[in-house]
């Protein structure tokens, strides 16, 4: 699965989409549970495809993955939104993805969905930090669902 998420990655340099920003993140993977582990990850978000939603809000696509230290992978894609757009503003994402549990947490099944919120301060017009948080859960799809809590550091930069 590591070679699989590395060829993802150099994937997402050399594509020819036009990426508004690309996401790095590191922390801590199921937190609140036995099964802790360090988690590394990216995600790409693309602005030209943004989408209005009834004029209230726009929304735009994101694709990422990440890896955590016990082998568990996740590639997802989803939609996100953005509060506010001056130094400090929210960030809000939902997902549909991929999991492998590698040696790590068993989740139930392969299809897996990720809801997470991140804030970010902005450094300079094209750089931001921030932290960030996302719960991974099958809906219930599986009888087996415990789903996993996550935190983590961000850097975010624009193309």
């Amino acid at each position: 699965m590591r070679i699989i998420l590395l060829l993802i990655s150099s994937l997402f340099f050399h594509s020819h989409l036009s990426a508004n920003s690309f996401s790095i993140f590191g922390g801590s993977y199921d937190y609140d549970d036995d099964n802790t582990s360090t988690l590394y990850g990216l995600n790409y978000h693309l602005s030209d495809s943004e989408i209005s939603v009834f004029s209230l809000f726009d929304i735009n696509p994101v694709l990422g993955g990440f890896v955590t230290a016990k082998s568990a992978t996740m590639f997802y894609g989803g939609f996100e939104t953005n509060i506010g757009q001056d130094v400090i503003f929210l960030n809000l994402s939902s997902s549909a993805g991929i999991y492998s549990n590698g040696d790590g947490k068993d989740l139930g099944n392969a299809l897996q969905f990720k809801s997470e919120v991140n804030l970010f301060y902005s450094l300079s017009k094209s750089s931001r930090i921030g932290i960030g948080s996302h719960h991974i859960s099958n809906a219930g799809l599986s009888s087996v669902n415990p789903g996993t809590n996550n935190y983590y550091l961000i850097f975010n930069r624009d193309f």
